[in-house]
């Protein structure tokens, strides 16, 4: 009977310590995003707006994949505003990812940066996502840019830069961004605050 309470206490115990664990790192994941949220420029409503937009991009290029056949096209919003990144077969496939999203509610400007090329594979996204997160370090250590209001896409070697910056700041950023290894090509996307 001992032995019986002695394995259930040895059972219970180390789920009772991975459930807490887990409460810390969502607790510590919430106050992350919690802080994101409270500095970035844009308001609360329209962080989600634009998260919810980006669904909606991804939606509608999906249903129209019939004409996008062997494209790969990636939207990304910030302030409403939609950046389309991606390979495509011909200028058709870009014209009518573009016109598709442009037509997507809520969706303000669209920068296309599509290129006629075959898609991009494994080992040039994980390549993309380093040159991203290094991007994102460099900014962070940057005291002359706000990292906060920047938003980093990298596409085979091509750098995006979207945010609500000054004209310093974007400067600053774009400075940035062309000295980490692997990046081929800076493309900026600012809105400008004086």
């Amino acid at each position: 009977m001992i032995r019986k309470k002695m394995l259930l206490v040895i059972s219970i115990v180390p789920m009772i310590l991975g459930l807490s664990g887990c409460a810390v790192i969502a607790l510590g994941t919430g106050a992350a995003v919690t802080t994101k949220t409270a500095l970035d420029p844009r308001t609360i409503g329209t962080q989600v707006d634009d998260t919810t937009l980006s669904s909606r991009v991804g939606i509608a290029i999906k249903e129209h994949r019939a004409q996008l056949t062997g494209a790969r096209i990636i939207g990304s919003a910030y302030n409403g505003n939609v950046l389309l990144t991606g390979q495509a077969q011909n200028k058709k496939q870009i014209l009518t990812a573009e016109q598709v999203v442009s037509q997507v509610d809520g969706v303000g400007k669209v920068y296309t940066q599509i290129r006629i090329a075959p898609r991009i594979g494994g080992a040039t996204l994980t390549n993309d996502a380093l040159i991203t997160a290094n991007v994102k370090s460099q900014l962070i250590a940057n005291k002359q840019t706000k990292a906060r209001n920047i938003k980093v896409v990298t596409e085979n070697g091509e750098v995006f830069l979207m945010g609500i910056v000054t004209p310093e700041e974007a400067k600053s950023a774009t400075e940035i961004a062309r000295k980490v290894a692997g990046v081929k090509l800076v493309v900026t996307a600012f809105e400008y605050i004086k």
